[in-house]
């Protein structure tokens, strides 16, 4: 069977990702917590750039790209979301592109071992300056997902994601969730930085936030919050008591207070941890020898490893 997927821009592909050294791992693996967008070929992102004449950084090269985008020491969250001004243009308004992605994501998941994958974007931020609709984005991940499943064995499914700052997203992203719910998608999020928020001011997320969770957990859609990657412990605590989260997006910062984690250990509140980025981003100092992952491992929280 020819697994092979033809580009809207070239007649025949440029390149195929990652040069494979060695047998992939056998599909045993689960995944719940990666962005799409973040996990992209940066030979895809090059390509498509080249075609659509988008500016590239340094010299223009496929390995300028991968070293503006790829971080490679610890910094802050808001330097390691910088990459996304590269990924995101290439494949906003273009859904080929976007289905490409998604089938791409599926063979790299499935070479990465994973038999089930839940992976998490905003089809809002991928609308570019064009007429297509939420919707649309929605369906061409879908649709991406559904090929690879197929050529690949893997199941993936799909999280959409508030963010942070963008509340006018909101409302749709839970209408998409009733909307494609049974067809691929699994629950919703909310994103972004949280770099700066005060443990002293009252609410860690905005009101048009905590009223769509509200809505989401009435209705009977899953939810997943991140909170605690570099925002306070207080983060953690209202992503439960008032966006009723399911499970939490890193978590790292719950550690601060031990009363509330000790409440999450009783109540096995899942948290999703992702030990590399969370130092990439800063979540976790390498002045710290005793990672979060680690304490949780030993009071055997209920925690998944993810990328």
């Amino acid at each position: 069977k020819d697994n092979s997927f033809t580009m809207a821009n070239f007649s025949e592909p440029k390149f195929h990702g990652p040069v494979r050294t060695k047998l992939g791992t056998p599909l045993s693996r689960v995944e719940l917590h990666i962005h799409l967008t973040g996990c992209v070929r940066m030979t895809t992102i090059w390509e498509l750039c080249k075609a659509k004449g988008l500016s590239l950084p340094g010299r223009g090269t496929v390995e300028d790209l991968t070293a503006s985008v790829e971080m490679k020491e610890p910094g802050n969250l808001t330097t390691f979301l910088a990459g996304f001004q590269y990924t995101s243009p290439a494949v906003s308004g273009d859904l080929a592109a976007i289905e490409r992605i998604a089938i791409e994501f599926c063979e790299d998941a499935a070479h990465n071992g994973l038999l089930y994958v839940e992976c998490r974007f905003c089809p809002h931020l991928l609308l570019g300056d064009t007429s297509i609709s939420a919707d649309d984005i929605v369906e061409a991940v879908l649709k991406g997902f559904k090929a690879g499943e197929e050529a690949y064995g893997l199941t993936a499914r799909v999280l959409l994601t508030c963010i942070r700052g963008l509340d006018q997203f909101s409302e749709d992203i839970l209408r998409l969730c009733i909307k494609y719910r049974g067809h691929g998608v699994v629950g919703m999020d909310i994103a972004g930085d949280e770099e700066g928020l005060n443990p002293e001011d009252p609410d860690m997320f905005s009101q048009t936030t905590i009223k769509v969770f509200s809505e989401a957990y009435e209705l009977g859609i899953n939810r997943t919050v991140h909170a605690g990657e570099v925002g306070p412990a207080k983060c953690v605590e209202q992503a439960l008591s008032k966006l009723h989260a399911q499970r939490i997006g890193h978590g790292y910062r719950v550690l601060e207070d031990e009363e509330l984690y000790a409440k999450c250990l009783e109540e096995r509140v899942h948290f999703e941890t992702c030990p590399t980025s969370s130092i990439l981003t800063g979540g976790q100092s390498l002045d710290l020898f005793y990672h979060a992952v680690c304490r949780f491992s030993d009071d055997q929280a209920n925690f998944s490893i993810n990328t």
